[in-house]
């Protein structure tokens, strides 16, 4: 039996005092070395910028690939050797990062970038730039922008095939890596080529290698629908039944006064088995041993589940909308239905305000209710819907809501002799309100645009032109109706007296 695969690191300080992480890697008892570079720009093939947590994550993934059998030492690319310009042009890494200073300063562009924007940019140029790094912007030709193009999709799927191989690769942050896909290697692509068109205009070069034909990447256009009335129902009742419900005391046969009756009873207030444990000053494994005696399960505690895909599917909110709302932000009992507030920076004021339902109203009044006795913060700055910290929940953890909600709901349809619910996502039930509101306003395209916040009727019209092909029509019943008024009319006419 071939011995396991390890490996050790050491770091050694260059000449130019930078620092290089030499791993040694053993697979079927022999070594395999690999360096990695502190030194941005690196043309050994590592690409340079290498810190110790980082080098030390890569060892992990290498070891990770090793294991899954998909590992092979790593072909050298071209020599990027970086060069000295003649008109003194600045390095690729720089520059980039000027643009970008500029794009957040709004030099560059009709307004400044919203935070959002500025993260997925960030996100976006850390490609080229460790990529092409100390390289001028006027030495970037062709070749180099094809190489850098074809070094994303090896990587993407060298990555894919280690995954299905059953390598567990780690960013060295410690979040999963997922594999670039074809929009995301599109979009890096894009803004690697603005960089250089800004680069154009500075006249540090008088062509873009980063546009043609041969930098294209084919996206496939994504499936997007919306939920039929009886599915998006069907979520909502998945997604409350999924929330902690609060036990039934008159259900719990237990002594009165005693350590078990106290815990019920916090139990049954919405308390959470750590709050019960500092208010009882007992221990957090007591309260357990008592809760699963008394057959209580509180779960991780009250999520909101329901209220968050209400939000989505009965407000239409977009899902960093529903991350940011405060409840100051919820007037609910106001003169004309219940109205939220939304921060949204797409519409010419800054914000917008959406008309909800009655029944929403209700629901909202009870999750923030909830909160309270959960011990969670319910003030007007506090978050509505809140993570388990009573800070703000993330986009991520909506989607991963959202998802466990469709997939119960699409378990119950199933059993019903239904089909079961298609990939939903927090943008899904966006689409899926859409559709409701437009039957439900007879058509109103303006007014549903003003809901959802869009400036834009593209996507609004999209869900209209869907929506059109589906809506119960009669229309060569009413084609006969309107010729037979007609007739009708024209009838009535030659047979009236006419005056000379």
């Amino acid at each position: 039996m071939p011995r396991p695969a390890t490996g050790t690191m050491e770091t050694r300080l260059l000449t130019d005092g930078s620092r290089a992480f030499r791993i040694r890697v053993r697979i079927d008892g022999q070594r395999e070395p690999v360096t990695l570079h502190e030194r941005r720009g690196c043309a050994c093939g590592c690409g340079g910028g290498w810190d110790e947590p980082g080098a030390r994550t890569e060892m992990g993934n290498i070891l990770a690939r090793v294991r899954a059998g998909v590992w092979e030492r790593p072909e050298p690319p071209a020599t990027l050797i970086p060069g000295e310009s003649e008109d003194d042009a600045p390095l690729y890494d720089d520059y980039a990062d000027w643009y970008l200073q500029a794009r957040i300063d709004g030099v560059i562009g009709k307004k400044p970038i919203r935070p959002n924007t500025r993260k997925k940019d960030e996100w976006r140029l850390g490609y080229s730039k460790r990529f092409f790094a100390d390289v001028p912007v006027d030495e970037i030709d062709e070749e180099l922008s094809l190489e850098f193009k074809a070094h994303l999709l090896a990587e993407s799927r060298e990555q894919r095939e280690a995954i299905e191989a059953g390598a567990k690769l780690r960013h060295p942050n410690g979040r999963k890596v997922v594999p670039l896909g074809p929009s995301s290697i599109k979009s890096i692509l894009d803004a690697y080529a603005a960089v250089l068109g800004e680069a154009i205009k500075d006249k540090y070069r008088s062509d873009n290698p980063g546009r043609g034909e041969r930098m294209q990447v084919a996206v496939p256009k994504p499936e997007r629908s919306f939920l039929e009335a009886d599915e998006l129902a069907a979520l909502l009742d998945a997604a409350r039944d999924q929330d902690v419900g609060l036990p039934d005391l008159a259900e719990i046969s237990v002594a009165g006064g005693q350590s078990p009756e106290r815990v019920a009873r916090h139990a049954a207030a919405g308390r959470r088995p750590a709050q019960i444990a500092a208010e009882l000053s007992m221990s957090k494994a007591t309260v357990t041993y008592h809760l699963r005696r008394l057959g209580i399960d509180l779960g991780r505690g009250y999520v909101g589940r329901r209220v968050i895909c209400e939000l989505l599917g009965r407000a239409g909110l977009r899902v960093s909308e529903v991350c940011d709302l405060k409840i100051g932000l919820v007037r609910i009992h106001d003169a004309e239905g219940i109205r939220l507030r939304i921060v949204d920076a797409k519409t010419p004021a800054g914000e917008r305000i959406v008309e909800g339902t009655p029944e929403l109203a209700e629901i909202i009044v009870e999750h923030i209710d909830r909160l309270r006795r959960t011990g969670l913060p319910a003030g007007p700055e506090d978050y509505l819907v809140p993570n388990a910290r009573g800070g703000r929940i993330t986009r991520q953890r909506v989607a991963k809501i959202v998802a466990e909600a469709a997939k119960l709901a699409g378990e119950r349809m199933v059993a019903k002799g239904l089909p079961p619910l298609p990939h939903t996502t927090p943008h899904t039930l966006r689409r899926t309100y859409i559709s409701i509101a437009l039957l439900a306003n007879e058509f109103d395209v303006k007014w549903v645009m003003r809901q959802v916040g869009h400036a834009d009727s593209k996507m609004t019209m999209e869900v209209y032109a869907q929506l059109q092909h589906r809506v119960d029509r009669r229309h060569g019943a009413n084609f006969d109706r309107l010729l037979r008024s007609a007739g009708e009319r024209l009838t009535a006419s030659s047979g009236a007296t006419l005056c000379p």
